[in-house]
């Protein structure tokens, strides 16, 4: 009996003494796979990450877009105005009595609160891209606003531009709403006042611009509730001033920005 444990003692350390470690060369070889793994994977995870980030923006658009309409149930058909406060860009603002008020950069979300819409929509993250990354003017503080309202919904009474009969201030002047753009998710260098400005066809010129966040592309809320992810034609829509002209290959773009502007 001895004898057959001291054998079986023996076989276990010959067993641990000829088990051997890895060489640098298998090391080298794990590690090695570990990063074709991670670099196959990372993309993969960024994207599902966007696609989150843009199905939560198009909540958010969904949500501002309900608030939009519960307004006009509450004011007799008309809109939630959409005004500017006649301050020049970059530091425009939109006016008292809009649906926000002030400008978007801005370091505190007092603005937001003082707009009309906010009763309907009074939760500041719906008023937030979670994709935009962009500061306030102090260059701390993430903005708080990354929406705007196409200018001709709820525009000035007293408008006299070129594109005035475009301009709606109650819902049952709008035709084929399920066509009409509403909120949008704005270039982060555009962005100020409450209102995504556009001029309509046959301009070849942008004035605000919308966002190019999500994968190259815009989120839109329309006049009917719904709400749409564009990719735009030209990839990314560099902010370079306003006006601006629209080069040949974003000129496709703009034209469908247009086209889903209100009918005169």
């Amino acid at each position: 009996m001895w004898t057959s444990l001291t054998r079986v003692e023996a076989g276990r350390k010959r067993s641990a003494t000829t088990g051997r470690a890895f060489t640098l060369i298998e090391l080298l070889v794990v590690i090695a796979i570990i990063a074709i793994l991670a670099a196959l994977l990372l993309p993969t995870l960024a994207r599902a990450k966007e696609r989150g980030q843009r199905v939560q923006c198009l909540s958010n658009l969904k949500q501002l877009q309900s608030g939009w309409h519960l307004y006009l149930l509450d004011n007799n058909d008309f809109m939630p105005p959409n005004l500017w406060d006649g301050v020049p860009a970059p530091a425009a603002g939109a006016a008292p009595g809009s649906w926000v008020v002030g400008n978007a950069r801005e370091v505190t979300p007092t603005n937001i609160i003082r707009g009309v819409q906010w009763p309907y929509n009074s939760s500041l993250g719906v008023y937030h891209c979670p994709s935009d990354k962009s500061l306030a003017v102090d260059g701390q503080t993430l903005r708080f606003r990354s929406y705007s309202l196409i200018n001709f919904l709820g525009a000035a009474q007293n408008d006299n531009g070129p594109y005035a009969n475009l301009d709606k201030r109650r819902g049952c002047e709008l035709m084929r709403t399920s066509t009409v753009l509403a909120f949008d998710c704005e270039n982060e260098d555009s962005i100020e006042d409450g209102m995504l400005a556009t001029y309509a066809a046959p301009s070849t010129q942008w004035l605000n611009l919308p966002g190019s966040r999500h994968s190259q592309g815009c989120t839109f809320s329309f006049a009917d509730g719904h709400v749409e992810y564009w990719k735009w034609h030209a990839g990314i829509l560099p902010f370079i001033g306003r006006p601006q002209e629209a080069t040949a290959a974003d000129l496709p773009d703009l034209q469908r920005v247009q086209a889903a502007l209100p009918d005169p």
